[in-house]
C-alpha cells in the first residue's frame, strides 16, 4: 500500500510540475496565437453562414493550389507574422514535455497542441505525426477526435482525398462514440466539402441522411438537416433545396439554426421567382428581436430580393445604405460578388468588373473566386486600350517593325489567354490566330504564340492543331516549345541530331561538287536553326575551308575561322587555323610579325592553283601540302604542315593579295561577324531536309 501510495504521489507531482513550469505556458501561447490571427473554429462564432449558390466556386480545378472550402482553415504568413514565436515556442515547450515528462496526464494534449502549431504553421506532415502518434499511443483519449479531424483537414489541403475520406470516416466512428457532435459536424460538411468539389452531389448528401436517421437528438438532427438544405442550394438544386428547408422544423432548431433555415428558405423563393412569399419571411425575420443582431444578413437578403425582381431604382438606393451600415459584412460582399456574375453572363465586362472589385475586400466565401475574376477583368480592359492603336494600323495596312509587331502579338497573346481564363472560346481563337499572325517570324515569342494556339485547338481542330505544330518543329526546333510539338507528334528524339547531320551531310555533298554557294546556303541553315550544336565548331570549319580554297575569298574565310577560335578555342578545329587566324591579323595590320609567330609551326591554308581533277571532290593537292575535304572533317589533325617553306608561301600569297580589289559582299553587308549567323542565300530547291516521324 505504501508503494502505490507512493506511486500515485509521484505521479501527482509529475502532472503538478509539468502543469505549472511548461503545460500551461504552452496552452496559454497556443490561445494567444488563435486569437491574433483570427482563427475560425467550428461553432465558436455565433453568425449565421454565408453560402453562395454558384456551382464554380466549389468547382474542383487542375491546379495544386487547396480546394477553396479549405482556405478558411489556411493561417496565412502575414496572419501568423505577429505570433511566429508564440507558435515556434508551443512546439519547444511540448517538446520539453515529452522528453522530461513523458508519463504525465499531459502528453496527449501536448501532442495535440503541438499538431495544432504545425497546423498553424502550414507543416502538414509533422502536424500529421503527431496526430498520428496522439491517436496510436492514446486511443482512448479525449483528444482523439479532434486529432483526426485535424489530420483529416492537412489531407484535405494537400488534395489528398482518398486518404482524407478514410481519415474521416475514422473520425466519424469514434465521434459517435464519444458523442462529440460538434467534431462529428465537421466532419460531415467536410466530406460533403470533398464529393462537391469532385462533382458528386448525391454521395455529398449521403452520410446526412444517414445522421438524421440514427439520431434520437433532435437539435442535432434540426442542425444535420439545415447542411443537407445548404448543400442543394449551394449548388442551385432550388425546388430539392426548399423542401430540405421545411424539414428543418421537424425537429428542434436552436435560434441560429432556425433563422438560418428561414433565411435561405426566404433566398430559395426569390431565385424561384416566388417573390411575396420571400418577401413575408424576411419582414417577419426583420421585425423579431431574437435576431436583431443578425438584422445585416437580412438586410443583405431583402436587396437580393429587390434585385432578382427587378427594383432598379431601389436597389441602388438600398445598395449604398448598406455600403455604409455594413460595408465589412460577408453577406454583402458575396451580394456583390453574384451581381458581378449576372452582370458577366450578360458579357456587360465593365460593370461586372466593377462588382467583382467589391467583392474581394472582405474574407468570405467568394474572395478567391472575385479576386480572379476581378483580375482577369481589369487585364481585358488594359489590354483592350493596349493594342487599339497599333491593330487598327496593322488592319489598314500599314507597315510596322518588328519591335512594334511583337508588342501587340504579346498583347494579343495575353488578351486570348484571358478569355481562356474566361471560357470564351471563340475570342481565344481569334486572338490566338491574330498574336501568331503578327509575331515576327523568328523570333522565339513567336513559337510560343504558336504553341498556345495548337494547344488550343488540340480538342477543337486536330488537324490544323498538327499543323501549327509542325511549323514550330521545322521553325523552332529547339525551343522548349519545339521539343513539346516533337514529343506531341511523335517524332523520335533523333529528329533534331538527324535533322542537323543531314543538313551538314547535304552541305558536305555540295562542296565537294563545287555547288559552293549552295553548300553554303546549308551550312547556314544549320547555323540559324540549331545553333550551338556539336557540329557548329566543323561546320564553321568549313565555310571557311569553302571561301579559302573554293571561292578565293580569304577575308570570308578568316572571318569563319576567326569566329570558329572565339567561340570554340578548345576544338581540334580551332587549334588547325588559330595561328593562321593570328598571322593573317597581323598582315592585314600593318604591323610586324610576332616573333611567336615567325618561329611557330602553323597550319597554312594556300590556294588551289591547278584545276580539278575530278568532278568529285576539290582537286587534292600534295601530300605534304594538303588532304581531302573529306578529311577537313573527320581528321583535322591532318591539316598541321609542319614545313617552314610553307609559312613563306603563306606570306608571300597573303601579302601579295589587294584588299581593295577583294570583293567580298558578304563581309561588307555584315560587318559585325555575328551576323553572318543570319544569312539568307538562296537555297538551291531540291536541298531541303526530309524528316522521320515515328507516328
Amino acid at each position: 500500500m505504501l508503494c502505490i501510495a507512493s506511486l500515485l504521489g509521484c505521479k501527482r507531482w509529475d502532472n503538478f510540475t509539468t502543469y505549472f513550469n511548461t503545460f500551461y505556458n504552452q496552452e496559454r501561447l497556443l490561445k494567444e496565437s488563435e486569437n491574433e490571427f483570427a482563427y475560425q473554429r467550428e461553432n465558436e462564432a455565433n453568425i449565421p453562414r454565408v453560402i453562395v449558390p454558384d456551382s464554380s466556386i466549389i468547382a474542383a480545378s487542375a491546379t495544386s493550389s487547396p480546394p477553396p472550402f479549405m482556405l478558411e482553415f489556411i493561417v496565412t504568413q502575414k496572419q501568423r507574422q505577429a505570433v511566429q514565436k508564440q507558435v515556434d515556442s508551443i512546439i519547444i515547450k511540448g517538446s520539453k514535455i515529452l522528453a522530461r515528462h513523458p508519463k504525465s496526464d499531459y502528453v496527449d494534449k501536448t501532442l495535440y497542441l503541438m499538431a495544432k502549431a504545425y497546423f498553424y504553421k502550414n507543416e502538414w506532415l509533422p502536424s500529421q505525426i503527431k496526430c498520428s502518434e496522439l491517436i496510436d499511443k492514446f486511443p482512448d483519449s479525449e483528444f482523439g477526435p479532434d486529432a483526426l479531424i485535424l489530420y483529416a483537414k492537412s489531407l484535405l489541403i494537400e488534395k489528398k482525398f482518398e486518404q482524407a475520406e478514410i481519415m474521416l470516416s475514422r473520425t466519424i466512428d469514434l465521434a459517435w462514440t464519444k458523442k462529440r457532435y460538434d467534431v462529428l459536424t465537421q466532419a460531415f460538411r467536410l466530406l460533403a466539402e470533398m464529393k462537391l468539389y469532385n462533382n458528386q452531389l448525391e454521395e455529398a448528401i449521403k452520410p446526412y441522411k444517414q445522421a438524421i436517421a440514427q439520431s434520437d437528438d433532435n437539435k442535432q438532427k434540426a442542425r444535420w438537416q439545415l447542411d443537407l438544405a445548404l448543400l442543394l442550394y449551394k449548388v442551385q438544386k432550388f425546388e430539392r433545396a426548399s423542401k430540405e428547408f421545411d424539414n428543418v422544423f421537424n425537429y428542434s432548431p436552436d435560434y441560429i439554426t432556425y433563422y438560418e433555415a428561414k433565411l435561405y428558405k426566404a433566398n430559395t423563393l426569390a431565385y424561384l421567382g416566388k417573390y411575396k412569399e420571400a418577401e413575408d419571411i424576411l419582414k417577419k425575420l426583420e421585425h423579431d428581436g431574437k435576431f436583431e443582431e443578425w438584422l445585416a444578413y437580412t438586410k443583405v437578403a431583402q436587396l437580393n430580393l429587390m434585385n432578382l425582381r427587378g427594383d432598379s431604382l431601389e436597389t441602388v438606393k438600398t445598395e449604398k445604405y448598406l455600403d455604409s451600415a455594413y460595408a465589412n459584412n460577408p453577406a454583402l460582399t458575396s451580394y456583390y460578388y453574384l451581381k458581378g456574375k449576372a452582370y458577366y453572363d450578360l458579357n456587360n465586362y465593365d460593370k461586372a468588373a466593377i462588382y467583382f472589385s467589391r467583392a474581394r475586400g472582405v474574407r468570405s466565401p467568394v474572395i478567391t473566386k472575385a479576386t480572379e475574376m476581378s483580375n482577369l477583368l481589369n487585364t481585358w480592359k488594359t489590354k483592350h486600350q493596349q493594342i487599339q492603336s497599333n491593330l487598327e494600323k496593322y488592319k489598314k495596312g500599314e507597315v510596322l517593325n518588328d519591335s512594334i509587331r511583337l508588342d501587340l502579338a504579346t498583347n494579343l497573346y495575353e488578351l486570348g489567354r484571358t478569355h481562356q481564363h474566361l471560357n470564351n472560346p471563340d475570342s481565344v481563337d481569334y486572338y490566338y490566330q491574330l498574336a501568331s499572325e503578327i509575331s515576327p517570324p523568328g523570333r522565339p515569342e513567336t513559337a510560343r504564340f504558336l504553341y498556345a494556339y495548337a494547344a488550343f485547338l488540340e480538342d477543337r481542330n486536330l488537324k490544323k492543331s498538327d499543323s501549327l505544330m509542325e511549323i514550330i518543329v521545322q521553325n523552332y526546333p529547339l525551343t522548349e516549345y519545339g521539343k513539346e510539338s516533337r514529343q506531341k507528334l511523335g517524332y523520335t528524339e533523333a529528329f533534331v541530331i538527324d535533322s542537323v547531320k543531314e543538313l551538314y551531310e547535304s552541305g558536305i555533298e555540295l562542296a565537294t561538287h563545287n555547288e559552293n554557294y549552295y553548300a553554303l546556303s546549308q551550312f547556314n541553315k544549320l547555323l540559324e536553326k540549331y545553333p550551338n550544336s556539336k557540329y557548329e565548331p566543323r561546320t564553321l570549319y568549313a565555310m571557311g575551308w569553302i571561301y579559302e580554297n573554293n571561292l578565293k575569298k580569304y577575308d570570308s574565310a578568316m572571318i569563319y575561322y576567326n569566329l570558329l577560335v572565339s567561340r570554340y578555342p578548345q576544338s581540334e578545329y580551332a587549334a588547325n587555323v588559330k595561328m593562321s587566324v593570328e598571322y593573317y591579323a597581323a598582315v592585314k595590320s600593318g604591323q610586324p610579325i610576332p616573333d611567336n609567330l615567325k618561329d611557330k609551326q602553323m597550319v597554312i591554308y594556300t590556294p588551289q592553283e591547278h584545276p580539278v581533277t575530278t568532278p568529285t571532290v576539290p582537286a587534292p593537292r600534295k601530300k605534304d601540302e594538303g588532304i581531302d575535304l573529306r578529311d577537313l572533317i573527320t581528321n583535322p589533325s591532318k591539316l598541321i604542315d609542319k614545313g617552314k617553306s610553307a609559312i613563306t608561301n603563306q606570306i608571300e600569297k597573303i601579302q601579295s593579295i589587294d584588299p581593295s580589289k577583294t570583293l567580298d559582299s558578304l563581309r561588307n553587308k555584315y560587318s559585325n561577324p555575328d551576323s553572318l549567323f543570319k544569312l539568307n542565300i538562296q537555297e538551291s530547291p531540291g536541298t531541303d531536309t526530309t524528316q522521320t516521324k515515328n507516328k
